[in-house]
């Protein structure tokens, strides 16, 4: 921290500083007014930011006479608007870690609450408060506090992260556990110096690990009846009525990808929970599309080389081109060839949104999901590979028996179609016995539902 060159700038007093953040950002602090400020300061911008603090700090002192002046802090910001100079600001009071306002001002709100639904209860509202709270501690790390206890409260918090990690597939820590293992080993090492105040870095770690603890308290209704207490379950009443137009185009759809995108819906389902995002679950996720994906391209790059070597055996006539094992074959390489391009352009769009920070990854997930269909649509899209490669199987199976029994005599006829009986046997009863969807009981359920709301 230093003292601002007044030399420049005669018009600024010498109770303002400038001080520079350890990720090298540059803003304003007076001491006196404990006021920060990240305005481009000219002689006009300065007195009228003089100015506003100056009444902010009058309106606070005539509405709250008693309120201790030694834990609050003010930040103020001046923004061009409709050609005149507006000031934004917000309130800090360190003793209950929490931000306030003196005016009505629901966009900061609402951009604290993220878009969250069902935001009411003052005691959920504070959770987001306090993670704001904590971003302020980082941005503006000149508070003295005392680490040496925020440091305990810290690794209490982690290591209960950690444990949970380890006992449940559900935590909700916003850290896995390899993260988790790196976050005590700084907490060891910020406690040698814990005791001393003038180390800003140290402030604004502690910070930024208290605002993602403090956030996922928020996103999880900590405290309230409805909390979640897992990662997959959600606090909102699930919509079960009986759409008239999706419910059956849904179970065509997954007819025709082999039910893939009931998979795939449950599993966004656990990873996108009230349109929140816990981060090491979609990792996890998304490394697990990624093998799918790869081993799919795997497959279909076999499956394609198959299709162009059947088409090279002598005894398939390729110049009858209106025969059914031709076709079949043709169709084949089509579906094989477009489940390695989907499998290929989902794998580039999984690495360049597939590790992103919960907030991208929320944000990503909306603007797919927002469509009539909803996630459904967006697991039809993760099951088309798979589906595609099934298909380009079975038109090649399809080639493949029509010139089998074409070219057969009788009796051996008679062998490979009791092969084929005993493989269909096998591949039906494993379908059955591994099945996910119960298609009877999900047009029963639906049907019910739908007749119980007329």
């Amino acid at each position: 921290m230093r003292r601002f060159p007044n030399e420049s700038c005669p018009w600024l007093n010498g109770d303002w500083q400038s001080c520079i953040h350890p990720e090298g950002a540059l803003y304003l602090y007076s001491m006196s007014r404990k006021t920060f400020t990240e305005a481009i300061m000219d002689e006009t911008t300065f007195h009228l930011l003089t100015r506003c603090v100056d009444e902010l700090y009058d309106m606070l002192i005539s509405r709250v006479p008693s309120l201790e002046s030694d834990d609050i802090e003010l930040v103020v910001q001046l923004w061009p608007a409709e050609g005149e100079m507006t000031c934004q600001y917000y309130f800090v009071d360190h003793a209950a870690r929490t931000l306030f306002w003196l005016h009505d001002n629901r966009e900061a709100t609402m951009n604290i609450f993220s878009g969250l639904r069902g935001v009411d209860d003052p005691s959920h509202i504070r959770f987001a408060l306090e993670s704001e709270y904590w971003t302020h501690c980082e941005r503006y790390p000149n508070h003295q506090m005392d680490r040496v206890k925020l440091l305990k409260e810290l690794r209490e918090v982690v290591m209960h992260a950690s444990a949970e990690i380890i006992t449940s597939d559900m935590s909700l820590s916003p850290f896995d556990a390899d993260e988790l293992s790196r976050i005590l080993e700084l907490i060891n090492h910020l406690r040698e110096n814990a005791e001393e105040n003038d180390f800003p870095h140290s402030t604004c770690i502690i910070a930024r690990f208290m605002h993602y603890f403090y956030r996922a308290k928020f996103f999880n209704f900590c405290g309230l009846p409805c909390a979640r207490l897992d990662a997959d379950k959600s606090v909102y009443e699930e919509d079960t009525g009986f759409h008239l137009l999706i419910s059956p185009l849904s179970l065509v759809f997954e007819a025709m990808l082999f039910w893939a995108p009931q998979a795939h819906l449950k599993d966004i389902r656990r990873v996108w929970v009230d349109e929140c995002i816990n981060t090491p679950r979609w990792k996890d996720f998304n490394r697990n599309l990624m093998t799918e994906w790869t081993g799919i391209t795997i497959y279909s790059t076999v499956m394609l080389a198959v299709d162009v070597s059947f088409l090279a055996v002598p005894n398939v006539n390729i110049s009858q081109s209106q025969s059914i094992g031709i076709i079949a074959t043709y169709l084949s390489i089509i579906f094989i060839t477009g489940s390695l391009i989907a499998s290929v352009l989902l794998a580039r769009q999984n690495q360049r949104y597939g590790f992103e920070s919960a907030d991208k990854a929320a944000e990503f997930l909306s603007n797919l999901t927002g469509t009539f269909f909803g996630v459904k649509a967006l697991a039809t899209v993760h099951s088309l590979p798979y589906a595609m490669l099934m298909w380009g199987m079975i038109y090649f199976a399809i080639g493949l028996l029509y010139n089998v029994f074409k070219f057969t005599t009788t009796a051996m006829l008679a062998s490979i179609v009791s092969g084929c009986v005993v493989v269909i046997m096998f591949i039906s009863w494993f379908i059955w016995a591994a099945r996910e969807v119960h298609i009877f009981q999900r047009l029963a359920k639906s049907v019910l539902r739908f007749t119980s709301k007329r």
